[in-house]
């Protein structure tokens, strides 16, 4: 690697470990209720702060995205909470915006109402959890690897947001976008891996994807009601608790635009300490999907990252899906944990009937900390149900 590559890779490296939280898709919204004064110790006076806000992103299909603006917010007084983001992208050389406003009402952080309005890059809610911004913008600058799927999202959306306790949130959402397909950017530039080609962004679609004889190429104006329940009391540093939350989603009918599907995902986490080095994690989710106008980017995926690590990058698709998972940690140091796993589910299209047999893996990983990156987790895995299967390899940053 020549030394101008690897200066090239350091500096980019830091940029990207900036905070990314900014121009997520509302899937996972997290506009200023998780932001407190702490935040802002450098700029804040007493009690409000008004700072500068950025975000940063590299994919391939906008190459270098960054948001740069500002964001207020009142600590004493029940004032707005306001952020405006300027974006830009290199490789399209097209401009974003996004616009929120979020009102707290009665007290700082348990009832609050507001809007944004936004013409931004957007990818769904599984998609985040799979991969982290930090990881994934690292693995695109670097390895020529993307694994999210993006289009393009201009619109506005309303919510209201209750925190009941300080474990369970409540919170529903209206949301009227434009969908528009994004293609890939062979020009995206990499570090390594010049000489390959970016994998295609998939367009916008409805139909059974794993018959594509009957798969349409599908933009145009979404409107769906968006809701959550959310407990989670878990415990980070003791690695206790367990956590789970409901989330449906409904397009059509009512609420107009030219999708109709229904969505619902019920997902359960515990975290158990079984001594002062050894815990047990287990994992279990259940979705049913249904309607005529189903879109691709609303779909159940398995495969790869957070999901089935001895598959294929979401090789499995469906509008219903059934998944488990089990793992065992074992602290060997204060800085290392061997975690052993296994990972089971299924995802299938008809309505009532499991059309595919389960599928399952067993794998070990290694989670360990680098000092000034955060966590870094390096799984192996290999296919359970598939005969000559090859072992598979899934690295996770956690910044």
């Amino acid at each position: 690697m020549s030394r101008v590559r690897a200066i090239t890779l350091a500096a980019l490296a830091i940029l990207l470990a900036a905070p990314a939280c900014l121009a997520e898709d509302a899937d996972e919204p997290k506009p200023f209720l998780t932001i407190d004064s702490s935040d802002f110790i450098d700029w804040c006076e007493d009690t409000y702060c008004f700072m500068p806000a950025m975000g940063l992103y590299y994919n391939r299909v906008d190459g270098l995205l960054y948001y740069l603006g500002v964001q207020y917010r009142n600590d004493e007084h029940l004032h707005p909470r306001f952020r405006a983001l300027r974006g830009w992208t290199s490789a399209r050389k097209e401009d974003y915006y996004q616009i929120d406003f979020e009102q707290p009402l009665f007290s700082q952080d348990v009832f609050s109402f507001g809007v944004s309005f936004y013409e931004k890059t957007g990818w769904s809610e599984d998609d985040n959890e799979a991969i982290s911004d930090f990881a994934n913008n690292l693995l695109s600058f670097a390895a020529r690897l993307d694994r999210r799927d993006y289009f393009e999202r201009d619109g506005f959306t309303v919510f209201t947001q209750l925190k009941a306790t300080t474990e369970l949130t409540l919170r529903l959402e209206f949301r009227a976008d434009e969908l528009t397909s994004l293609e890939t950017r062979q020009s995206v530039w990499s570090v390594f891996r010049q000489n390959k080609n970016w994998e295609e962004n998939p367009p916008l679609r409805i139909g059974n994807l794993n018959a594509p004889d009957v798969v349409e190429e599908f933009e145009g104006t979404m409107r769906s009601y968006y809701g959550s329940v959310v407990y989670d009391g878990r415990d980070p540093y003791r690695r206790t608790g367990w956590m789970g939350r409901w989330l449906f989603e409904f397009a059509g009918g009512i609420a107009g635009g030219d999708y109709y599907f229904r969505r619902h995902m019920i997902d359960l986490r515990q975290h158990i300490r079984m001594t002062d080095t050894q815990t047990l994690s287990l994992r279990g989710s259940w979705g049913i999907g249904n309607g005529t106008d189903f879109p691709s980017h609303k779909l159940f995926y398995l495969g790869g990252g957070a999901t089935l690590r001895g598959y294929e990058w979401k090789e499995f698709s469906g509008k219903n899906m059934l998944f488990g998972r089990v793992e065992y940690g074992v602290r060997v140091l204060p800085e290392l944990q061997v975690i052993y796993f296994f990972d089971t589910g299924s995802v299938w299209y008809a309505g009532g009937d499991v059309s595919r047999e389960a599928l399952g893996d067993l794998g070990v990983g290694l989670r360990f900390e680098i000092p000034g990156l955060g966590d870094v987790r390096l799984d192996l895995a290999r296919a359970a149900t598939t005969e000559d299967a090859d072992v598979m390899v899934d690295i996770q940053v956690y910044y």
